[in-house]
């Protein structure tokens, strides 16, 4: 039983076999590593001077590159490679840093630092001369990346950027004088009128330099070009903090010394330099704008010039936009200024009171421009206001109306034409539409400045200016205070220079305008001009409100009452006027002949009816203008239905010199004046002959021939009459007072004045004998 137990543990032939293998395989094993670590004893020596050799080799690959390192550089340098010449140095500026103190370096650093000094000064030349931003932005970035600091080249930027701008705002300085001196050369060579109708001479000057060409070269020159330098700031200054900045730098390293803290000598904080710098080349682009736009007082294409204005001031406020979104890296419109650190929000205040300075300069162009073409609106307003009164006198002469020196044959020609009762009336109307279309027509041409085409329109700075300062009190309230003041003149040098026709028109306009709310309705028109253009036409009216309630206007009764009292003063230049026409042809009626050798009186005095077709003729004048104030009464005179109305003319006068001539003669005491002639007369004189006149048909008439017939007794006392040459004055006189009666209501008045005719003749005449009234009677009657 045991053998056969013992018989089944027994190993196998095939175990046997593999327990054999393995253990041969232990035997190798054992061997190998016998042997490898007989090997690498023998081998660590060889390995360790391998490691040596290798990093000589590195070494040697260094110094190598180093001394390659110049010539290399400037192959670059000439190639103009500037980023491969930065990743050289970069390399390099590490193994010179470990080496500085070497020196056997000491040849190669300096041969490195003399070439990095041409690299240098050939980017700061090459920056200087270049006008392209994308340029400008590359060199600045090899110098930064050579170890210029950020302030450093913002400086320089700067200096570049002040430096192009003045040379760019020069250039156009010199275009401006040029143009200037073009436009006095050819004022000198052809007068301003004939300018206007000269085709050539618009020719030629459209080929200058117009202003929306002035103001696009400008604003490209100058605005766009500084936001473009600001823009590259940004990107080098405003947009990068101070630990940004490397410790070590090619510059740093190569030549020994930080060029940074070497450099920089702090000067002022750059801000403020900044802004002195912008706004010391904005000062001289405002000055250049305003200087330009001076010379376009005179443009008569108002569209051009408002387009100009607009271009400015709208890339004004681009400019001002795009200067504090780059100074602050901030963009305004989405961000409060709570949210801004304190640095930031003190840039934000500078450069907004900055900006604000701007926008406001710009606002004062445009106002000034405003002004001086509402200067030039109101002069050409003038101008045609002028005119008009000069075609009034040429269509009243034309229409054969009498003036100061007409003549027998003008007065005859008016008496034919007399059947036209609405010359004057339709020449008023005439005058008075033509002065209240052209103060329409410069009102419509000034509408284009608040056009909602504009971006300074619906500036409350600018509106609220320009249309109560300029158009209302400037352009409207001045309009007819000039028609005031240039009336009043007329009415002061009107004796024998401005017919009379002219003056009764004026005067009639005046009052017209004054009485009839024209001169209300034209001031109005303000109220109007400032809606226009407005989409919210109720504040717009409000904002209009309270600039009248801050400020001291002219109301329309001011400028109303003025128009009557120059009214006024017109009608009593007419009477004075027309009353010495109507004395000088008494006056030398009476002075051309000898009294005392006057003939028996058969008729009236051709002068005398000349005095009345004089008067018959103004009336038909006065009327057409005047109406009267009493009732109508028949202009057709009938002697005999007449007289019945006609009081007894010196009766009392009469009936005393007759007593006293049958008796003793006009010597005696007897024939002097009773106590009621010598009263009667003495209130005569104290008539005021040249008083004020009213606004009336009968007022003026009566003026007229108060004027008259006071030069008339005054000169009576002048001369010596006969018995005939008394006689013939009292038919004269009871001739007038048949017919003045027809143009005055003032008829007691009239008959006080022929009754101290007669009595200043009695008391020249050396023998006083009146003829019988029926005589006289009939001679007028005849006449």
């Amino acid at each position: 039983m045991t053998t056969t137990a013992n018989s089944l543990v027994q190993p196998t032939p095939l175990e046997c076999y593999v327990q054999a293998e393995m253990n041969s395989l232990l035997q190798n094993i054992a061997s190998i590593v016998s042997v490898s670590g007989t090997i690498n004893g023998n081998l660590a020596d060889k390995r360790k001077k391998l490691g040596t050799l290798t990093t000589t080799q590195l070494t040697l690959n260094k110094l190598n590159y180093l001394v390659e390192l110049p010539v290399s550089l400037r192959k670059y340098m000439n190639k103009c490679d500037w980023d491969q010449i930065v990743l050289d140095l970069n390399k390099a500026k590490y193994i010179l840093k470990s080496y500085h103190n070497t020196p056997s370096f000491k040849n190669i650093r300096e041969d490195c630092a003399e070439i990095v000094s041409e690299i240098c000064s050939k980017l700061w030349r090459q920056f200087d001369e270049s006008s392209d931003m994308a340029e400008c932005s590359n060199r600045l970035k090899i110098l930064q990346q050579l170890g210029f600091s950020r302030r450093k080249l913002s400086r320089a930027i700067l200096r570049l950027a002040k430096r192009q701008v003045s040379q760019r705002l020069a250039y156009i300085k010199t275009l401006v004088c040029e143009g200037d001196k073009r436009s006095v050369q050819r004022e000198e060579t052809v007068g301003s009128a004939e300018n206007i109708a000269n085709p050539f001479v618009q020719e030629s000057s459209s080929e200058e330099m117009d202003v929306l060409y002035f103001a696009n070269l400008i604003t490209d020159s100058v605005l766009i070009k500084l936001s473009e330098f600001i823009g590259l700031l940004a990107d080098f200054y405003f947009t990068k903090s101070d630990e940004s900045e490397p410790m070590d730098t090619i510059l740093d390293v190569i030549s020994g010394k930080t060029e940074n803290s070497a450099s920089e000598i702090d000067d002022g904080s750059f801000e403020e330099n900044l802004s002195s710098l912008v706004e010391e080349l904005m000062h001289e682009f405002f000055i250049l704008v305003r200087t330009r736009f001076e010379s376009e007082s005179t443009n008569n294409d108002v569209n051009l010039l408002i387009r100009a204005l607009d271009r400015i001031h709208c890339r004004v406020q681009t400019f001002n936009r795009s200067l504090l979104t780059s100074v602050t890296s901030v963009d305004f419109e989405g961000v409060l200024l709570d949210d801004l650190s304190p640095e930031s929000l003190s840039i934000v205040n500078r450069f907004s009171l900055l900006t604000n300075q701007f926008s406001n300069s710009a606002l004062e162009i445009i106002n000034q421009v405003a002004r001086m073409q509402t200067t030039y609106y109101f002069d050409i307003l003038c101008q045609n206001a002028v005119e008009s009164f000069t075609d009034l006198r040429h269509k009243l002469a034309s229409h054969g109306l009498q003036t100061s020196n007409s003549t027998n044959e003008e007065v005859n020609k008016v008496n034919k034409m007399g059947n036209n009762n609405h010359q004057l009336s339709s020449l008023l109307d005439a005058l008075s539409s033509s002065l209240v279309s052209q103060l329409r027509n410069v009102l419509k041409a000034e509408e284009a400045f608040l056009s909602t085409n504009s971006t300074f329109s619906s500036r409350p700075q600018f509106r609220n200016s320009f249309c109560i300062d300029q158009i209302r009190e400037g352009l409207i309230v001045g309009y007819l205070n000039f028609l005031v003041q240039f009336l009043s003149d007329l009415a002061k040098t009107a004796v024998c220079k401005i017919p009379g026709p002219i003056l009764l028109t004026l005067g009639k306009l005046c009052l017209m305008w004054a009485d009839s709310g024209t001169v209300g309705h034209l001031i109005s028109l303000a109220d109007d001009f400032m809606l226009f253009g407005s989409q919210t036409k109720e504040s717009k009216k409000e904002d209009f409100n309270t600039e009248n309630g801050n400020r001291s206007l002219t109301t329309p009764k001011d400028v109303s009452n003025r128009f009557r009292s120059t009214g006024n003063e017109l009608l009593v230049a007419f009477v004075r006027l027309e009353g010495t026409n109507l004395a000088q042809l008494l006056r030398k009626s009476v002075e051309a002949r000898d009294w005392l050798k006057n003939l028996e009186p058969r008729t009236v005095r051709s002068a005398v009816k000349r005095v009345i077709e004089d008067l018959a003729s103004l009336d038909q004048q006065v009327s057409q203008l005047f109406s009267s104030n009493t009732r109508n009464r028949d202009r057709i005179s009938d002697s005999r239905s007449s007289r019945s109305l006609r009081p007894s003319t010196s009766s009392h006068l009469i009936d005393a010199t007759r007593t006293g001539s049958s008796s003793q003669g006009f010597h005696s005491p007897d024939l002097d004046p009773t106590l009621a002639t010598h009263l009667r007369r003495l209130f005569t004189q104290r008539v005021d002959i040249f008083t004020a006149v009213d606004a009336n048909r009968e007022s003026l008439l009566l003026g007229v021939i108060k004027i008259g017939l006071k030069t008339l007794i005054e000169c009576a006392r002048l001369q010596t009459f006969g018995r005939y040459g008394l006689q013939q004055i009292q038919v004269d006189c009871r001739y007038l007072q048949i017919h003045l009666w027809h143009f005055v209501n003032d008829e007691k008045l009239i008959c006080m004045l022929l009754e101290d005719v007669i009595y200043s003749v009695v008391q020249r005449c050396v023998d006083p004998c009146f003829m019988e009234e029926s005589v006289v009677e009939a001679i007028c009657d005849r006449a």
